[in-house]
């Protein structure tokens, strides 16, 4: 009888071996693939802020102030227009940026929470091709949500909730773009390097009906005044989890802190979801710098350089770097 040669093989637990060898290899450099993709797009995310504070400084140089965020400038129309949309022709976008309006004012679709008025939509369409227009430079690719005419970036208004420093809002319009101040580099004596221009700030689910502590805002309870009753006010908003902002970031075209403006109340990613005041436009209230970044958020300060800061920043660190005439001495 004829024997042919032994064929070989793996035995049962030879296979379960070189199975679990490929699970543990699988396991060991899959994190490693997430951190480098991550690491690739905390990059680009730094490099979108560095070419913002190009055009911040370019614009500066151009005209003598950093760019407004303030409304009605032009006409008795409200001018609703972002420190972005001011920014473009700095940024290579000279044609979008002759393609606005801005003699005629505009109007945000979520002001106020509430629909537009058809008048209201008839004026936007002036500056629909702008104001519907993606801009890469305002979207950091670590939000998987920031697509379209939507902002990840967002200009610094100060520490508290209101539109201008007062005896009622004391620790408000003290940052580099107050909604109803325009600045300039010497109003900003605390030094350009001690002072935040621009911060991440996380898109806006769109989901009313599940919003998102760490991206969407609530309606601010009452009329609140400080940094300190802007904390405590949010945190009673965010239990009540009614009508929250979704929207939130939307539109890089419009201003606002529902959309391009950020506030320094508490440190990077706090654990106190954000909320704002529906009956004013802007919004007045509390938005804080947030990112998908581990640990922390990209920062433009207003000489033009970047930094990480760590969201284990002390507040009172924090919000020093919120203010442009504070006198903190902060680094």
């Amino acid at each position: 009888m004829r024997i042919g040669p032994k064929r070989g093989g793996f035995t049962l637990v030879e296979l379960m071996a070189v199975l679990g060898i490929i699970s543990l290899l699988i396991a060991l450099l899959l994190p490693a693939a997430q951190a480098a993709r991550e690491s690739a797009r905390r990059a680009s995310c730094q490099n979108n802020l560095h070419q913002i504070g190009l055009a911040l400084h370019n614009y500066h140089q151009t005209n003598g102030t950093f760019p407004p965020a303030i409304t009605g400038v032009h006409t008795n129309w409200y001018g609703d227009f972002s420190v972005q949309a001011r920014m473009l022709p700095f940024l290579d976008q000279p044609s979008l940026y002759n393609s606005i309006n801005f003699t005629r004012g505009t109007f945000p679709p979520d002001a106020y929470n509430m629909p537009l008025r058809s008048w209201e939509k008839e004026i936007n369409k002036l500056n629909a091709t702008a104001s519907h227009a993606s801009v890469g430079n305002f979207l950091c690719p670590s939000d998987g949500l920031a697509v379209g005419p939507r902002n990840s970036y967002r200009g610094n208004v100060g520490v508290g909730p209101g539109y201008r420093t007062s005896a009622e809002y004391p620790d408000s319009g003290n940052g580099v773009f107050p909604e109803v101040v325009m600045i300039d580099a010497s109003s900003i004596t605390d030094g350009l390097s001690h002072t935040a221009a621009f911060a991440e700030r996380l898109c806006g689910t769109g989901l009313a009906d599940s919003p998102s502590r760490e991206r969407d805002a609530f309606p601010q309870p009452y009329e609140l005044f400080t940094a300190d009753q802007m904390l405590v006010g949010c945190r009673i908003a965010s239990l009540r989890g009614r009508f929250p902002f979704v929207t939130n970031g939307g539109w890089w075209f419009w201003t606002g802190r529902e959309r391009s403006l950020y506030s320094h109340a508490q440190p990077p990613n706090g654990a106190i979801p954000d909320c704002l005041l529906r009956q004013t436009d802007p919004a007045k209230g509390m938005t804080t710098a947030r990112s998908n970044h581990p640990g922390g958020v990209n920062v433009l300060m207003s000489d033009g350089s970047g930094r990480f800061v760590q969201e284990t920043m002390s507040w009172a660190v924090w919000r020093g770097l919120g203010t442009r005439n504070g006198l903190e001495l902060v680094d």
